[in-house]
């Protein structure tokens, strides 16, 4: 309980605010947009209506990412990011819009359902979930600004205690049924961005600015890709699992009730050790539990379809909760000690993982009518599944040790080295090539890796004024002058 104090004082004594805040935006994306519980308002909206709803929100939430992406890297390689307080309140702005617009919306569809004809039904669902899926992304993006403001250690523990503190919340409003869902979910979204938005102002002391340098950006996404792709694998099965394990056959509260008790075992394998053991979890090893337990899901498909309350479906949902908690904490490190874009590195991940989500669902929707309990397909899809699975953790995790240069420092390793490795021995060669110090080539290191100078300072303990100067000579002995010109060098080296 030390890590979970040396956490909240580290927000100056403001704790409340961010813990809550974050864990009530999951509270309502989990009744918005992982169960049926906005929808449930209304007995008219069937299963099908769900999945226009839920569909239309990744939909909406595909578009503002691209948006974002182009918008970003655009101002940012011209040196015209917006400037973060206007932009906290855009974001701010928008999100309760579109969430006011979605939540009137649903309503007037859960009033009139019984009185229209299901097909305007479901087109006014179609435009409820695009309205909530831009706000809901909108609210992420000012929350995945909060999280880069802190270390890895700091985020890591923050984002799964969230989790934790949201399913505890969420079984509260699994209680609530009729006319408070709406009420309450709209609640909860502005509570949350009201506190998103609030916690960047306390925190402002520790957001020095975010840069776009396209070439560091490059370097990142090119580290990143890994627990990208295999976040995205597992949103595509989540998506597909969600449609074929027959869960319309299975009650809301039943399916909450599982969803719940298998969510909150998985949190507790993430949150134990790292409460127990002072040194972080290696993030990268997390995923090669996530894709068995998704795995397990799939074998079971066959056998007991959606006995349990569909708990064959919740160890889908579980892997890839588990995937996207991890990747949450890898993006928020990335900005945080490069000072690139949050904006950027979570859209492009976002664009991603919804695209997959999305893809899954309606694969799923189409055939999970020709699919039953015992049926051939049903066999041959879940064997598949589990394949690529299989196929995606040899393909993602081999000799990846979550630590670059980690695999280089065991005795009689003699493996393709990682990407990681290999910048580090190109490092070791110029470093020895132009006469570095020990200290100069460990900064030397950090600066291809991307770190900034305040955030170099922080790891190697030193003053900033200190690692200036050591930087300067850097430059002096390479003959250069900028950040690009040295991660070009760094890239050449092999030549």
């Amino acid at each position: 309980m030390d890590h979970v104090r040396n956490i909240l004082s580290s927000l100056k004594g403001r704790g409340a605010v961010f813990f809550g805040g974050y864990a009530l935006y999951l509270v309502f994306s989990f009744m918005a947009f992982h169960s049926a519980t906005l929808t449930s308002v209304s007995l008219a909206i069937g299963h099908d209506g769900n999945v226009v709803f839920s569909a239309s929100a990744m939909a909406a939430r595909i578009g503002v990412c691209a948006l974002c992406v182009g918008v970003v890297w655009r101002l940012g390689t011209k040196g015209r990011l917006a400037a973060p307080r206007p932009f906290e309140w855009t974001l701010l702005v928008a999100a309760i819009a579109f969430l006011l617009g979605g939540m009137l919306v649903l309503a007037m569809v859960a009033s009139l359902a019984d009185a229209v004809e299901a097909s305007k039904i479901t087109v006014w669902l179609g435009v409820s979930g695009a309205l909530l899926g831009c706000g809901d992304v909108l609210v992420t993006f000012l929350w995945a600004r909060f999280s880069a403001t802190l270390d890895l250690r700091q985020v890591y523990l923050y984002v799964t205690l969230c989790n934790g503190a949201s399913l505890v919340l969420y079984f509260v409003a699994t209680l609530l049924h009729g006319p408070v869902v709406l009420p309450l979910a709209a609640a909860l979204f502005l509570a949350s961005a009201l506190a998103a938005q609030r916690s960047l102002v306390l925190r402002g002391e520790e957001d020095g600015g975010w840069t776009l340098d396209p070439t560091v950006a490059r370097a990142l996404f090119r580290d990143l890709w890994h627990p990208i792709l295999g976040t995205t694998i597992l949103c595509f099965m989540g998506g597909l699992m969600l449609q074929i394990s027959g869960l319309q056959d299975i009650s809301l509260g039943a399916f909450q009730q599982t969803s719940l008790w298998a969510s909150a075992a998985a949190i507790a394998c993430l949150l134990v050790p790292a409460l127990v053991v002072r040194k972080l979890p290696n993030l990268t090893r997390v995923y090669s539990v996530a894709l068995p337990v998704s795995a397990a899901g799939f074998l079971l498909l066959p056998l007991i379809w959606n006995a349990a309350g569909g708990i064959v479906n919740a160890f889908v949902q579980v892997g890839a909760m588990v995937a996207g908690i991890i990747l949450w904490c890898m993006l928020a490190d990335a900005a945080h000690r490069t000072r690139t874009s949050p904006i950027l590195l979570f859209s492009v991940a976002f664009l991603a993982t919804s695209a997959a989500q999305l893809a899954g669902t309606l694969v799923g929707w189409v055939n999970a009518e020709t699919l039953r309990q015992g049926d051939l397909a049903l066999t041959a899809i879940a064997l598949v599944s589990v394949y690529l699975l299989l196929l995606a953790a040899i393909v993602l995790f081999r000799n990846r040790s979550g630590t670059p240069g980690a695999a280089m420092a065991e005795e009689g390793a003699d493996l393709p080295v990682t990407p990681e490795e290999a910048l580090c021995q190109r490092c070791a060669v110029l470093a020895e090539r132009y006469g570095f110090t020990p200290r100069e080539s460990d900064i030397f290191l950090l600066l291809a890796q991307g770190y900034t100078m305040p955030a170099i300072s922080e790891r190697l303990f030193v003053s900033e004024n200190t690692v200036k100067s050591h930087v300067k000579r850097i430059y002096q002995k390479l003959g250069i002058h900028t950040r690009s010109e040295l991660i070009d060098l760094v890239n050449e080296a092999d030549a």
